[in-house]
């Protein structure tokens, strides 16, 4: 066993943590994968979690399972979140041994997920019922990262079966951790399926059932339509202002920002017009008053709602200076605006900050760090004729936290500043994140992007139109809105709860069968 230390078992880590790697292609939305790769890609993480399960049965001691789930994991993070290591670094200033000391540990603290996935797995259960458990702990396990310590749900097995994949049907039903226990259990089914020594045992039979059998459901809730067009097609209009980080908060370079999104915003089509995140780098009270002023002045002339990131403040109860990163519609319609509600740990809010922000400001700088959150409950834009749930940069990977404003609106909007990370994959895995927030909705998305992936989804999570990389431009395109609920947005992630608690249930009840016998 792993746990006798003998160096040659120490390959089994080794493989294990390859396998996690494997499954890291499958985050990457499909239009930046090859032809024919695309539909390929889903397999991947099937058959690395299918390879990750058999070294669980193989090596079935508690202590064995939580090594290697570890190892799997040190793969799947690292390979997919090294790249958080460039905004420490390159715009952070953080000394590279502290930069790369925080990644190992975050990777470390996130690989502890599937390490006790396999540690509960192999604890509790045997054979069959851990192949029917293994799922559901890993759906469990999800949930939990979601919500730990304010949540960190990136790479959660789900996203990897947004479109074209069969899975995709799940989605509206029961959200990314639905998919996620979905595509766990088609790679315990496949181990069932082929692994099974006997050629005609009923557990090889059942395997084979279990496979094809979510295959063919996924696939035909693909074909439901769950939303219906609101009105007519809106003509809208994407800013891609293609600032880079380094210069975004120069002073110095403030009055060219404002005058590049001034040009874009002149030579706009669209009746609705959407600039990214902190497209203006100010405060909405030291924005030039000619710059508030000619937006209002092309809204009213065209008839048309332009939505600006900006940062805003306002004083507390308490007298104190509070700041928020917002959106602020500008232009025909009644003012709206929406301060971000859920902030990135340490990036923008500063846990226990009369301890951890001295030693913060010591290591990194971060502009406007320590912000407020904004209100739970914030209503949709009205604008343009359409109701636009509003949604800031990391604030789209919580799906749950957006049932209620998407449940009242006709679209959804995210606006995201990804230069952060550089030319790594951090911006296309944010942008596969954004096509399941449609999926789940059945609601359009908006995505406007400072340096991209700037892109219309539609309401089934295909991308309609979108611009290149790192180019300044204007994407215009017509999108409908919708309106009805999807089961997601009836039940949020009860559903996909629910299933795992019978799973489990079903497992143990089996274990406990066979226990008797």
């Amino acid at each position: 066993m792993l746990d006798t230390f003998q160096p040659h078992r120490y390959r089994y880590l080794l493989i294990a943590a390859l396998l996690g790697v494997l499954a890291v292609p499958a985050f990457l939305p499909a239009e930046v994968l090859p032809n024919g790769f695309s539909y390929l890609t889903p397999l991947l993480p099937i058959a690395s979690l299918a390879g990750l399960i058999v070294l669980w049965q193989r090596f079935d001691t508690p202590r064995a399972a939580f090594k290697l789930g570890f190892a799997y994991g040190l793969g799947l993070f690292g390979g997919g979140i090294h790249w958080i290591y460039i905004a420490l670094t390159t715009f952070g200033g953080m000394v590279v041994w502290v930069a790369v000391l925080v990644m190992a540990l975050l990777i470390a603290y996130m690989a502890l997920y599937p390490a006790l996935v396999g540690y509960l797995a192999t604890r509790f259960f045997t054979g069959g019922t851990r192949l029917l458990a293994i799922p559901a702990l890993w759906g469990l396990s999800e949930l939990l990262r979601a919500h730990l310590f304010s949540g960190l749900p990136w790479l959660s097995m789900g996203y990897t079966q947004a479109l074209p994949s069969p899975l995709a049907g799940y989605i509206p039903v029961g959200g990314v951790y639905l998919a996620s226990v979905v595509c766990v259990a088609l790679g315990a089914a496949l181990v069932q399926a082929v692994l099974t020594k006997q050629a005609r045992s009923q557990k090889k039979y059942i395997g084979a059932v279990v496979v094809l059998l979510l295959l063919v459901v996924g696939q035909g809730l693909k074909d439901i339509e769950w939303s219906e067009p609101a009105g007519e097609p809106l003509p809208v209009s994407l800013i891609q202002g293609n600032i880079a980080q380094d210069i975004k908060f120069d002073p110095a370079f403030i009055d060219e920002t404002y005058a590049r999104y001034r040009r874009f915003a002149e030579a706009s089509q669209g009746r609705l017009v959407v600039l990214p995140e902190s497209a203006f780098p100010d405060f909405a009270d030291q924005v030039p008053e000619e710059e508030v002023t000619s937006y209002i002045r092309l809204g009213v002339e065209r008839k048309t709602d332009f939505l600006v990131g900006m940062f805003t403040r306002r004083l507390n109860i308490s007298g104190r200076d509070e700041y928020f990163n917002s959106v602020i519609n500008i232009g025909q319609s009644p003012l709206n605006i929406y301060r971000k509600r859920h902030l990135v740990p340490f990036g923008e809010k500063i846990p226990f900050e009369n301890i951890v922000a001295p030693l913060m400001n010591a290591l990194i700088a971060i502009p406007l760090a320590g912000q407020s959150q904004g209100d739970a409950d914030q209503p949709p834009f009205s604008v343009a004729g359409e109701k636009v749930a509003i949604t800031i940069c990391f604030e789209d990977v919580f799906g749950v936290e957006q049932i209620k404003s998407a449940r009242q609106a006709t679209l959804l909007a995210n606006f995201t500043n990804d230069a952060w990370y550089g030319r790594s994959m951090a911006a296309w895995q944010h942008h596969r994140i954004a096509t399941m927030r449609s999926l789940e909705t059945a609601r359009p998305m908006l995505r406007a992007t400072n340096t991209g992936i700037t892109a219309v989804i539609d309401h089934r999570g295909q991308v309609v139109k979108s611009l290149p990389w790192f180019t300044t431009d204007i994407l215009e395109a017509e999108i409908a809105g919708r309106q009805g609920d999807t089961p997601y947005l009836r039940w949020g992630d009860w559903f996909g709860f629910g299933v795992m608690v019978v799973l489990i249930g079903v497992a143990v009840g089996v274990f406990r069968l066979k226990c008797s016998d």
